[in-house]
């Protein structure tokens, strides 16, 4: 009787893991059914996007590496196209612009002694006391004052177009939102990023994915929220699309993983609601329902 009873435990044993294995086999050998994407119209459209100055930022530079002798702004200032903001280093041309000033005194004076001299050796040459050819070399001394008279102030022109130079003024009506200079500091052409204008005005440029393109139109409302913080910084308006799409390439928290998107560039006019929002900053704006 034990004998049958073990025989039969081991039987239905045997059945049962039969049947879990196959039943096993059988739900990994049916595809996996992927759950429905959301529908788009009712996800809510948050893109990335930076804050800048309307119309973009002016970046001030010189094409003269020299040390900083001037500042005469700070952040935060408003100024004018035009005005004055830094001067560099500028001994040595003020020197040469000196130089360049007594030469074209020395040369309007010799012009004007040999047109004097003329005038006489006419007279004497009308008189036929004087002969043709020291009238003719004269005439021709005074010809040759005149152009060195003419190189002597174009001499000075160059001198005070370096000058210039050295003079950094702005080149719009705004604010200067960064003054990365100091006094004494080299100051070289490759430094673009260290001086920065920009209107009062500002700008929200956003990249929008190729699949919300449709929902961010001019006029549309936004909310714009600080990235970091996702506190609100204010409300805007979208105002223009870019005609075309512009790659951008993002990277994983994996330092070799890198995936490339296209995006279009939609700007947003910005509407804050508090005063020195700092350009740069990275924001997220939500279209307003």
């Amino acid at each position: 009787m034990k004998r049958i009873l073990k025989w039969a435990l081991l039987l239905i044993i045997v059945v049962a893991g039969g049947w879990y294995i196959s039943t096993s086999l059988s739900k990994s050998a049916k595809p996996t059914v992927a759950a429905p994407p959301p529908a788009l119209p009712k996800v809510p459209a948050r893109v990335y996007g930076v804050v800048e100055p309307a119309g973009r930022e002016a970046f001030v530079t010189t094409s003269i590496a020299r040390p900083v002798s001037q500042i005469l702004v700070k952040e935060r200032d408003t100024v004018k196209k035009g005005q004055l903001i830094l001067s560099l280093q500028n001994s040595v041309e003020l020197a040469l612009l000196e130089s360049a000033l007594a030469k074209v005194e020395i040369r309007r004076k010799e012009l004007e002694n040999s047109r004097y001299d003329l005038e006489k050796k006419k007279q004497l040459f009308e008189n036929q006391s004087a002969t043709e050819y020291d009238f003719v070399q004269l005439k021709l001394k005074v010809e040759l004052n005149a152009l060195s008279l003419e190189a002597a102030v174009k001499d000075v022109d160059l001198v005070k177009a370096q000058l210039a130079q050295l003079e950094l003024r702005s080149p719009i009506d705004g604010v200067v939102y960064k003054m990365e200079a100091r006094l004494g500091e080299t100051l070289s052409p490759g430094d673009t990023p260290r001086i920065v204008l920009g209107s009062p005005d500002l700008w929200v440029r956003l990249y929008v994915e190729t699949f919300w393109m449709d929902r961010f139109q001019p006029g549309a409302r936004c909310q714009v929220f600080d990235s970091e913080t996702n506190e609100l910084i204010g409300t805007g308006t979208v105002l223009s699309k870019s005609p075309i799409l512009s790659d951008r390439t993002f990277r994983t928290d994996d330092v070799g993983e890198r995936f490339d998107a296209e995006f279009q560039q939609i700007v947003l006019k910005l509407e804050p609601k508090k005063a020195d929002i700092p350009i740069g900053l990275n924001v997220i704006a939500s279209l307003e329902k």
